[in-house]
């Protein structure tokens, strides 16, 4: 169940901002930990986005820009080609046209280092969470982030006007959980303890044959009281013979068979 969440949003216009109510408006989370524990957290949260977050409305303006220094060449060239004096002068447009190259330049090199930038800033926010969870496992809350799904208002999110209108990167939210859910350690080593029902239905059989070698004592005692109190059976099998491997194998028996001659005959005579 979810009891706050908070957008991430990306603006062209302006910086990117962590979307917040008031804390009052927070009653749900308020019931497990403090206002000016929430603040303090929400205001770290807000100055990370701040500073780590890789903000796209500085590619905004600077694509402005390279318009209007586009548009100036192209217009100061126009000029200088309807006076006869200043046609000597129509490379000056040259240089103007400079000044969006370096733009271009540097906008390149922006977008290739935005991924980059995107993947630090998840990596400082999954730690800011990591530790905002370690201290709020014990109420049983978790800070976690999440993708827009199609059952999320804008008034759940803050966000004034339809949500079509606003591009939000990630939610921030914290949910409560289960106590007999699976709960991570705090201790940073990122091991995780089963739950009670778990541990109980794990049962480890022993299969195989037995060891005599490798037992306990008082587990042979147990295996020998066992066998005095077993019955013996009445019926006897007898062994198969044992093999005696310097007793002379049997020879084949031989046959010889003789082969009588056949006199040869002349062949038979017809009559006509």
């Amino acid at each position: 169940m979810g009891l706050a969440e908070f957008a991430l949003v990306s603006r062209k216009w302006k910086p990117a901002v962590l979307m917040l109510k008031s804390t009052n408006d927070y009653s749900n989370l308020l019931e497990y930990i403090a206002p000016n524990v929430l603040e303090s957290r929400l205001s770290n949260i807000s100055s990370l986005v701040q500073n780590s977050y890789p903000q796209i409305w500085i590619d905004t303006y600077l694509f402005v820009l390279a318009i209007f220094f586009v548009l100036f060449a192209a217009a100061f060239s126009i000029a200088l080609q309807a006076t006869a004096s200043q046609r000597e002068k129509l490379w000056y447009p040259l240089l103007i046209l400079i000044v969006p190259v370096i733009i271009a330049f540097w906008t390149s090199r922006r977008r290739s280092e935005y991924y980059e930038k995107l993947k630090i800033f998840n990596e400082l926010l999954q730690k800011y969470l990591k530790e905002f969870n370690s201290t709020d496992m014990a109420q049983q809350i978790k800070w976690q982030h999440r993708r827009l799904r199609e059952d999320d208002t804008a008034e759940s999110l803050a966000l004034p006007g339809p949500l079509s209108r606003w591009q939000v990167v990630m939610i921030i939210e914290v949910i409560q959980i289960d106590p007999e859910d699976i709960h991570p350690l705090v201790d940073g080593m990122d091991m995780v303890l089963p739950s009670y029902n778990a541990a109980a239905e794990d049962i480890v059989l022993d299969i195989g044959p037995l060891d005599r070698t490798n037992r306990h004592p008082m587990e042979e005692q147990d295996i020998g009281l066992d066998d005095a109190h077993t019955p013996q059976s009445s019926l006897h099998y007898p062994l198969p013979p044992e093999y005696n491997q310097s007793s002379p194998s049997p020879q084949p028996r031989q046959e010889i068979i003789e082969l009588t001659s056949i006199s040869p005959s002349s062949p038979p005579t017809y009559h006509r």
